[in-house]
């Protein structure tokens, strides 16, 4: 299981979907370069459960 907070720079991690059901873990921070700053990201990709993608996604359309 992948932490909550960044290794490098303590913020909150968040999950970037880079395809249907899969999501890179990342840091938000832009002066902070985690995942992309290791030799290997590839633990950084995790499955996202469909009813995670729909709630962020009815997350996005209610704020518009």
């Amino acid at each position: 299981m992948m932490a909550d907070m960044c290794p490098d720079c303590g913020d909150f991690l968040t999950k970037c979907l880079i395809q249907q059901n899969y999501a890179m873990v990342l840091c938000p921070n832009l002066r902070c370069g985690y995942p992309f700053n290791q030799n290997e990201t590839s633990e950084n990709v995790v499955y996202v459960e469909e009813s995670e993608v729909l709630e962020v996604a009815k997350q996005r359309l209610s704020k518009s």
